[in-house]
């Protein structure tokens, strides 16, 4: 049953009657409510530019909330059935940030999937955490990573008893989740926290019928992205809190390392107005998106060179459960990469999908989705295969690199060693300074710490070949590797590596 408090949007209210008060400002920021006249007032209208407020009196501050901030903030607790609840203005990657920062201390262990997002890397390294590894389950026809196995989780924890936290992507980019109520009971035997990236699951909070929601499955943190899925401005997510073992002063200590003391007016104001959209409507609006979804995929289908993964593809690869908001399209017989049909998409029929991979598309279905969406998809899709199509067509196999890189050094150590740089080519055996990483999803090819080994130059060079947006230090054929020459406290570490290099390369 719903809880009337739902009904309410106290910050958003609060936005709307200081709009109405015919201040004379006199703070920042410098547009003083629109009194310029630019080309993007013009473009967004005044509106935009007048509800752009800087934390005045009777909007409260999001750095030490005791008002209309307070007062959203918990009924977006209350929403997600959670004990607090924080509002983040720098998008999930903040919440990551803090929940490691919080938990782990530097040489505290966390156990967690290799194919994270670059912000639990960088909680590594601003934490000085030590990562244990573990390997996703690897889908060779699609050449996607998805979830690693409740039991991969279960004998890190087993050979790693002193780790103090796991972390869990609920879903992975492509909708895949794992038993996450298991999970988290085994985990919470061993007396380890459980830190959720749900960046791409912030409606499971909301439908009873689909993936249990991190909080729901009882994760003692979870960082959901309501910009992504539920209506809020880009960049303007929420954590939320689901333990007494941390308190809220020292993840609120956290959060306000990482906060900008000039919020966003804005972004709040849309996680008000999106968590109210969704707790009232939200079932009601998710069924009909999962039905557009299957509508899409039973269209797509008829196309010759396009197969539509749905959830029994997904349970054929092991997972536990999937998000059938996520449409995963398989090229099958198009004289075409995936990258290339995500450019040709954009470029020609004006459909910007999420991103690509060397053998799929994936489109998000989120409540801002309509048919007319899918039907133009579906036609352009009609148009590419009349013109790409051939049975005749053989795509190679297995050129999917699986392994990641091996590690040498902790991320943070990594991170402050001397810096050296030196042609992609010449870095095989070498210490990696710099994440490198394809965007979107953002999930690192390699990190600081690791060994550059020669099939993942390979592979980061065939990345360059088709056109995809790379992250890293450098766009000259430069890499940043630790000069191991001119770090005088590298002899500690000389033979760990050298046992590491024996392995692996």
């Amino acid at each position: 049953m719903l809880d009337s408090r739902q009904k309410k949007t106290p910050f958003l209210d609060a936005l709307k009657k200081y709009v109405k008060e015919g201040i004379s400002p006199f703070d920042v920021p410098g547009h003083h409510m629109g009194n310029v006249s630019n080309s993007l007032k013009r473009f967004l209208g005044e509106m935009t530019f007048k509800a752009d407020v800087n934390a005045p009196r009777g909007l409260d501050n999001l750095n030490h909330p005791t008002g209309v901030v307070k007062e959203a903030e918990e009924l977006m607790a209350l929403a997600y059935d959670a004990k607090e609840a924080f509002f983040l203005i720098n998008g999930t990657t903040q919440g990551i940030l803090a929940s490691i920062m919080t938990v782990c201390k530097a040489n505290d262990k966390i156990i967690l999937p290799r194919n994270c997002h670059k912000s639990a890397i960088n909680a590594l390294t601003l934490s000085g955490a030590m990562p244990v590894f573990i390997a996703p389950k690897y889908d060779l026809d699609l050449e996607i990573a998805n979830q690693p196995s409740v039991n991969d989780y279960i004998e890190a924890m087993d050979s790693n008893p002193d780790a103090v936290a796991i972390f869990v992507i609920n879903p992975t980019y492509f909708g895949a989740c794992l038993d996450l109520e298991l999970l988290v009971k085994e985990a919470h035997k061993r007396n380890m926290l459980v830190i959720a990236d749900e960046a791409h699951g912030a409606h499971f909070g909301f439908n009873e019928y689909g993936p249990i929601s991190a909080i729901k499955a009882g994760a003692d943190f979870s960082s959901v992205s309501l910009h992504k899925t539920l209506g809020s401005l880009t960049q303007s997510s929420v954590l939320l809190m689901n333990t007494d073992k941390i308190s809220h002063y020292d993840i609120l200590k956290t959060l306000n390392i990482l906060n900008t003391t000039s919020p966003s007016s804005l972004l709040i104001a849309s996680l008000d107005a999106a968590r109210k959209y969704m707790a009232l409507n939200g079932q009601i609006k998710l069924n009909d998106i999962i039905n557009l979804a299957n509508y899409a995929r039973k269209e797509i289908n008829r196309i010759p060179g396009f197969k539509a993964c749905d959830a029994k593809y997904f349970d054929k690869q092991g997972c536990y459960d999937y998000d059938e908001t996520k449409l995963v399209i398989e090229l099958d017989n198009i004289d075409l990469t995936g990258f290339e049909l995500y450019n040709l998409l954009k470029d020609k029929y004006s459909i910007q999908m999420e991103l690509a991979e060397q053998y799929v598309i994936l489109g998000i279905i989120a409540i801002g989705s309509k048919k007319e969406h899918i039907d133009n998809l579906v036609s352009a899709l009609k148009d590419i295969s009349s013109k790409y199509f051939s049975e005749n067509i053989k795509y190679p196999k297995y050129r999917f690199d699986i392994k990641y890189p091996p590690q040498a050094l902790r991320p943070r150590t990594a991170y402050h060693a001397p810096l050296k740089k030196i042609k992609l080519d010449e870095a095989v055996g070498k210490i990696s300074k710099e994440a490198i990483m394809v965007y979107p999803p953002g999930i690192p090819l390699i990190i600081p710490g690791e060994i550059f080994t020669k099939p993942l130059i390979e592979h980061i060079k065939y990345y360059y070949s088709t056109g995809a947006t790379i992250i890293s230090d450098y766009d000259d054929g430069n890499v940043s590797i630790v000069d191991e020459e001119n770090w005088e406290g590298f002899e500690k570490y000389k033979e760990d590596l050298e046992n590491v290099r024996k392995i692996s390369l």
